[in-house]
């Protein structure tokens, strides 16, 4: 005699609870699903709010940027050990794929007067550095971060304090062009802080810290309410 598992009506009970449960579980899961995975538009979010932080080893070395940033998107672009002529042609190679950030944040300058090179030419490159902006990502606004000082390069303070005037100078002629002081804040009773990694030239944590305050800051002023409250709100 035929089991009474295998008869055309337990196939049948089997098969019709096994669809009830699927439909149960697909409607439960539709119901409790992380809100995340409604949102619309995520990844375009996140692209619009990105920074680029583009130079030389101060910058290559924030490896706490992110963190340090956030909710903004942060692009860390700083090359160890780089001078602008091994920035210029980087950035001379941006991908249109890379989209375009919502500001440019720079550090540049302070490798080449260390390497000997005038700051009057720095300058010609910082210019350079601007023109090749205006072709690839037009209005996309510039924050030039001065020149900081720094424990194991004390002999180069006065070449630094020409590149932080003479950008001064320069910026205003430039468009959407900005500068962030990062110097003073560095200063504790007009000595530095303790702010340096044990090289003497880099940031600490502490440090970094600083520089993502004044970059905040500046950020506030320059881009547009809407931007800023949209990217970073309640910051």
């Amino acid at each position: 005699m035929r089991s009474i598992d295998s008869s055309p009506l337990a196939k049948f009970l089997v098969a019709a609870l096994v669809f009830a449960l699927i439909i149960v579980g697909w409607r439960l899961y539709d119901r409790y699903r992380p809100v995340t995975a409604t949102l619309p538009n995520a990844g375009s979010v996140q692209q619009d709010c990105a920074l680029w932080f583009v130079g030389s080893s101060s910058i290559h070395r924030w490896t706490s940027l992110q963190q340090d940033m956030t909710p903004w998107t942060t692009h860390n672009r700083g090359i160890n050990g780089a001078t602008l002529a091994d920035i210029l042609p980087r950035f001379a190679n941006i991908d249109a794929a890379e989209g375009r950030p919502r500001a440019l944040i720079l550090y540049v300058g302070e490798n080449d007067i260390a390497s000997g090179v005038p700051v009057r030419t720095v300058m010609r490159q910082v210019a350079l550095l601007f023109d090749l902006r205006d072709r690839l990502l037009p209005g996309v606004p510039v924050l030039l971060l001065s020149a900081k000082p720094s424990p194991g390069r004390q002999q180069f303070l006065g070449e630094q304090r020409l590149f932080n005037a003479a950008a001064q100078r320069f910026l205003p002629h430039m468009q959407t062009a900005h500068y962030a002081d990062i110097t003073t804040p560095l200063l504790v009773d007009g000595k530095l802080g303790d702010n340096y990694q044990a090289d003497g030239v880099h940031m600490n944590a502490n440090g970094y810290r600083i520089w993502a305050e004044v970059v905040r800051r500046r950020l506030d002023d320059i881009l547009p309410a809407a931007v800023t409250q949209r990217c970073a709100p309640g910051i």
